[in-house]
């Protein structure tokens, strides 16, 4: 009797997780068109302001959890103990505290920078919106624990529908601004997201909710090995938003940020891979053989995608807010690079391979924190792409073993 083969790579992804991708097509689709409808009633200059406030606090974000978060994620896909939880959801409160503060020092540092006054209560309503998106940023790392793919999923597209619907509650109301209604659609949506999360860690494992000093200091001391390879994932994709902000201006920024959410669509399915290859401890780039008119098809696909992408923001926002045509080809391949370095990298992490990771790392950081902003001084925006290529590029030929591993 001839035995059945398990189905593999894209196959085995297709088979089990539709719910998950659909889910996530939906959730992505939405969210784009949020961020369509509000940059246009901000405006370039103020869309570029939000996206530095919005950066910056991921940055500080990933600097102060990202080794914990990781570790969370990686002994996700092992038995862990549950003590080790509720110390985690201790130190992520704590280091959300933190964050808000860091984001009133960049503020004041905009406003020397552009000789300006953010209004106090815009400074305030950001403070709030940097600790609920830390906290969220932590917790849904969490929620890896529960190794349910459907409830991450349902979490995520919810998540989104609440900030619209508060977007345009508050907005419908007229009470506060556009920029202000859009901190307070997230802060909300991420509250929710968190006390969600929160919820169902406690029905699922029970974790003690008391601080630990020993518990925590060990759980510091194991996600140091993971720390380096996490800050650099998460620094490199915002850290050019951050020197772009500083050194270009807050109209460069905003046209920028708004192209690249437009260009979030062609992340979808190498991001979904990533999620689903730590939930299932499995690598979805493991393909025996390749079609060629596959290949035709996805590379026509995805030059038909880019092109609709530049004509849809063109039309749908003006052309105030176009990059230039090769600008927007290279930021297009720069986000298809860093979705597979992203898959790269979890395939990496399931081999044990972080001494490994960690080398590249030190590559990528100093491309990233040293030559970028030289780079962006001489080129603007263009030496801001030039250098994520450099760094994804060859963080993926570094790698290369691990694309089909």
């Amino acid at each position: 009797m001839s035995k059945t083969s398990e189905p593999s790579g894209f196959k085995l992804l297709l088979s089990g997780d539709r719910y998950f991708l659909v889910t996530r097509a939906l959730s992505l689709l939405l969210a784009l068109s949020f961020a369509l409808i509000y940059s246009i009633q901000l405006g370039v200059e103020r869309r570029g302001l939000l996206t530095f406030i919005m950066s910056t606090n991921l940055v500080f974000s990933i600097l102060l959890i990202s080794g914990l978060s990781l570790h969370i994620r990686n002994i996700s896909r092992v038995d862990f103990e549950i003590e080790k939880l509720g110390s985690y959801l201790s130190l992520l409160s704590f280091f959300s505290l933190i964050t808000p503060l860091f984001n009133l020092i960049t503020l004041r540092a905009w406003e020397s920078i552009y000789q300006t006054n953010i209004p106090n209560n815009l400074v305030l309503v950001s403070m709030i919106y940097c600790f609920f998106s830390t906290l969220s940023f932590g917790f849904h790392d969490a929620l890896l624990l529960i190794k349910s793919i459907k409830i991450a999923a349902f979490l995520d597209i919810s998540t989104v529908a609440l900030q619209i619907l508060g977007y345009a509650v508050l907005v419908y109301t007229g009470e506060t601004s556009y920029f202000v209604a859009v901190l307070i659609a997230l802060s909300v949506s991420y509250l929710v997201m968190t006390f969600s999360i929160f919820i169902l860690l406690l029905y699922t494992f029970n974790p003690p909710l008391k601080f630990s000093l020993a518990t925590s200091v060990r759980l510091i001391k194991e996600g140091r090995a993971t720390y380096i390879i996490s800050i650099t994932s998460g620094i490199i994709e915002r850290i050019d938003k951050v020197f772009l902000g500083l050194q270009t201006s807050a109209g460069e920024l905003g046209r920028y940020s708004t192209n690249q959410s437009v260009l979030a669509l062609s992340k979808f399915l190498p991001d979904t891979i990533s999620k689903l290859s730590l939930v299932r401890n499995r690598n979805y780039l493991r393909i025996k053989s390749y079609s060629t008119r596959l290949l035709a098809l996805l590379l026509f696909g995805a030059v038909l995608a880019l092109w609709l992408s530049y004509q849809m923001i063109g039309i749908a926002l003006g052309t105030e807010w176009t990059l230039p045509i090769l600008v927007f080809l290279c930021l297009a391949l720069v986000e298809l690079l860093r979705g597979l370095y992203n898959v790269i990298t979890t395939n990496a992490l399931g081999h044990n391979q972080e001494q490994k990771l960690k080398r590249v790392s030190y590559y990528q950081l100093f491309i990233a924190i040293i030559v970028q902003p030289i780079f962006i001084s001489f080129f603007g925006v263009a030496g801001a792409l030039i250098c994520n290529l450099i760094l994804l590029s060859l963080g993926i030929l570094l790698l290369r073993k691990y694309i089909s591993e």
